[in-house]
């Protein structure tokens, strides 16, 4: 049943940049429909150009509302408040985490040797691969914008496994679902199962970070509280209303469901962003992801 009408006359809703220009027109169309038709108020779907461009959107006020990656979130939260009204669901009984990874005969083996040493990424806009990793770094007082010899995007995660067992840089950093239960037991990683020609007993993976938190629909302060809670509750029903939305936004961002957001999940990297400030390290600097290319 749609939200009963308030006195706010219109709502601008932020996406993420994505990479296929063609599918996401649409998808943006389907989504302001259905979000004017739960909220009772006009709702409009509007693409950032990249996560700067989301950044300022919802900072300055041009949008309300948007779908944020968790870095993102608690900085636009540090910056302005933001209020999380919903989340993109994680598979149950996994814990998600990124790490650092090399080969056993490396002369790292641990987190604090890595400065020097050349590192393979995945994306620019990688969590895992890339953004995460960078925080883990500045929350120790590493510079991630310093410590590297050398730095090479691989633009997948099974190419960076294969790059380090070729040994063509030193350092990867990947994904690690970990068994809740059983906090060293893999259940995947980039290098599990493994790409072809890696041998994954050669593969050594350095303090794991996390878990994640999942990306985050997430409202200004000043959005009014009943506005913010039809949102959150719109999104909630995605899954069970709206098929066309949720297997465009599986395809986009990888979830077509949404659940009730937890705050509380997003504490590591707000205490991980004040041990960088408190070190001197810019993590501002490293975490916002570019553009995907």
């Amino acid at each position: 049943m749609p939200a009963r009408s308030t006195s706010v006359p219109g709502i601008v809703f932020a996406v993420p940049p994505a990479t296929d220009e063609l599918q996401h027109g649409p998808m943006l169309a389907a989504l302001s429909a259905y979000l004017t038709t739960r909220i009772g108020i006009s709702v409009v779907a509007s693409r950032a150009v990249s996560y700067d461009d989301l950044a300022s959107t919802v900072s300055s006020g041009l949008a309300h509302a948007a779908w944020l990656p968790p870095a993102l979130f608690v900085e636009l939260d540090r910056a302005i408040g933001m209020k999380a009204v919903a989340a993109a669901e994680r598979g149950a009984g996994v814990g998600y985490y990124c790490a650092f990874f090399t080969l056993i005969d490396s002369d790292v083996a641990s987190i604090t040797e890595i400065p020097g040493h050349s590192v393979g990424w995945v994306d620019p806009s990688s969590a895992a691969g890339y953004v995460y990793p960078r925080l883990q770094l500045a929350a120790l007082g590493i510079d991630p914008s310093t410590a590297f010899q050398e730095e090479v995007f691989f633009r997948s995660h099974s190419a960076v496994v294969r790059a380090v067992s070729d040994r063509a840089v030193d350092i990867g950093a990947t994904f690690v679902h970990l068994d809740p239960a059983h906090p060293r037991k893999v259940i995947r990683a980039g290098w599990r199962p493994p790409p072809s020609g890696v041998d994954p007993s050669t593969i050594q993976w350095l303090e794991p970070f996390g878990p994640l938190p999942p990306d985050v629909i997430a409202v200004r302060s000043d959005v009014p509280t009943a506005v913010a809670d039809a949102i959150g509750n719109a999104f909630m029903a995605i899954h069970d209303q709206v098929e066309e939305i949720r297997h465009a936004a599986r395809r986009h961002f990888g979830t077509g469901r949404f659940v009730e957001a937890n705050s509380r999940a997003y504490d590591l990297l707000r205490r991980a962003m004040d041990a960088a400030e408190g070190k001197g390290v810019d993590a501002l600097a490293s975490l916002r992801p570019s553009e995907p290319v």
